[in-house]
């Protein structure tokens, strides 16, 4: 082998031994180096996914949180008091409510009758024809509070007419129809 050596130049021999060692470290870099680095390079990617999902789980934690409490005043404000009642215990809330409101604003309350409306799209409608007397002042603080104290509750029908024939602020006698929905469940 010596012999097979000696008739390279010298110049041939560093070159082939250069190529040599440069074949190695590239094979050596290649299925050994390589592989390690692209494994600590996906570790350390996943570790820092791992540290902002755990950074991302507590800001969804408190955005959920944030979410849950909007959604309970956007009840409040769709149902007013009926947001957490049952449905057969509607009718009697209504119904108290109101005597409460009438009380309140000097206003007579003369009958409340509830009754079943239609189903609309996904909501159940709940009738109720209301029979008041009262001036106008008051009538008008009334309806105000009704909306305030009941959520959404949709006048469908309203007459009013004059019981006296007082020239200024005579005594009203109001028909009403309301009408409030819950979502079918």
């Amino acid at each position: 082998m010596i012999d097979a050596l000696t008739r390279f130049d010298r110049r041939e021999f560093f070159l082939i031994l250069s190529m040599t060692v440069l074949s190695v470290t590239a094979l050596t870099f290649t299925f050994l180096v390589l592989p390690v680095l692209k494994t600590y390079l996906q570790v350390s990617k996943s570790e820092a996914n791992l540290s902002n999902g755990i950074v991302i789980g507590q800001e969804l934690d408190s955005q959920l949180s944030q979410f849950r409490q909007d959604i309970e005043l956007l009840e409040r404000r769709l149902h007013g008091d009926m947001a957490s009642l049952p449905e057969r215990e509607i009718e009697a809330h209504i119904v108290g409510k109101l005597q409460q409101i009438s009380w309140q604003n000097n206003i007579q309350l003369i009958g409340v009758e509830p009754s079943t409306g239609d189903t609309v799209e996904s909501f159940h409608e709940i009738l109720f024809r209301v029979t008041l007397a009262g001036d106008y002042p008051d009538l008008y603080r009334w309806l105000r509070e009704v909306g305030d104290e009941l959520g959404f509750v949709l006048i469908k029908q309203y007459e009013m007419q004059t019981l006296d024939d007082a020239a200024r602020n005579p005594l009203l006698s109001v028909q009403l129809t309301m009408s409030t929905y819950r979502a079918l469940r």
